[in-house]
């Protein structure tokens, strides 16, 4: 069975240079070649005009060739193929990098966000626990009449608890 000329690079490429020049001689003949002068100079204007429909031409078959070309099965496969290896190397890296710290007994970034949740967990519980704290000293106070004088003087002053302490260090 023969290759299918839209398969083989080489029959694509060799159809696009065909195209554009096919492309080209329709521009300069539908445009006019350079006229000349009786003198024999060339006349500025038909030669910008036909360099522009060469230009045109040139620039519309190479987009459709690029067009035809990105739009191909063999290019959107080959892409796939790249962005695949492409990730697998960085995972690849990134698992290298991760080894090469550990050995160094150097700190990872899971180590670094593994310690600041325990942190963060051992400040909640000592927050709580001071607030528990805080509950029981004045229901003791309030039992024994202790303080009645150090509570009408706090009353006047403002003051912040554990816990609103603690919300507004959140934020």
């Amino acid at each position: 069975m023969a290759p299918d000329a839209s398969t083989n690079p080489a029959d694509q490429f060799t159809k696009f240079w065909t195209d554009m020049m096919a492309q080209m001689g329709q521009a300069a003949a539908q445009g006019g070649m350079p006229g000349a002068s009786s003198n024999g100079r060339e006349s500025a204007p038909a030669y910008t005009d036909a360099a522009k429909s060469m230009q045109r031409a040139f620039f519309d078959s190479m987009a459709r060739y690029f067009d035809e070309f990105m739009r191909s099965e063999q290019f959107l496969e080959h892409m796939k193929q790249t962005m695949d290896q492409s990730i697998a190397m960085k995972k690849m890296m990134d698992d290298f990098l991760i080894k090469a710290q550990t050995s160094l007994q150097a700190p990872v970034r899971g180590d670094v966000e593994d310690l600041a949740h325990l942190l963060r967990g051992i400040e909640e519980r000592l927050f709580d626990r001071l607030d528990k704290l805080e509950e029981k000293v004045a229901a003791v106070e309030e039992r024994h009449g202790t303080g009645r004088d150090a509570r009408a003087s706090e009353a006047s002053r403002p003051t912040k608890s554990s816990a609103s302490a603690r919300n507004s260090k959140k934020r």
